[in-house]
């Protein structure tokens, strides 16, 4: 299906959505800060980010606005228990899709699916 960036700071959280990704055909590219995930998507293909928002080191959105910086234009989903107009980012937000915590693998993989609907992986 598609390759896909998880970047969460809990780390039951990161493999337990890892893997639920998994069982739904994706493969998954996991990182622990926002920093790593930046890393990660530089060096290697990716299909869709999956970020959460709140993360030591760079938050999710921080990530994201460095990567659409730099003409990275995978799709984007930021998952977080703050309410979405609540984040910082209320204009031009880095992000296509918005996933409250907590969230079940069923809901992550139906927004996955409409992004890939959009934006095909390559």
């Amino acid at each position: 299906m598609a390759r896909i960036l998880l970047v969460e700071d809990e780390a039951v959280i990161l493999m337990l959505a890892s893997l639920a990704l998994e069982d739904y055909g994706h493969e998954v590219v996991m990182a622990a800060d926002g920093r790593e995930g930046l890393a990660k998507a530089r060096a290697e293909a990716i299909d869709v980010i999956i970020t959460d928002f709140m993360m030591p080191e760079m938050d999710g959105i921080a990530m994201l606005t460095a990567l659409r910086a730099e003409g990275n234009e995978a799709p984007a989903i930021v998952t977080t228990a703050i309410p979405q107009g609540q984040l910082p980012c209320r204009t031009n937000a880095p992000f296509d899709a918005y996933v409250p915590k907590p969230y079940n693998e069923d809901t992550l993989a139906d927004s996955i699916a409409r992004l890939l609907k959009r934006s095909p992986p390559a």
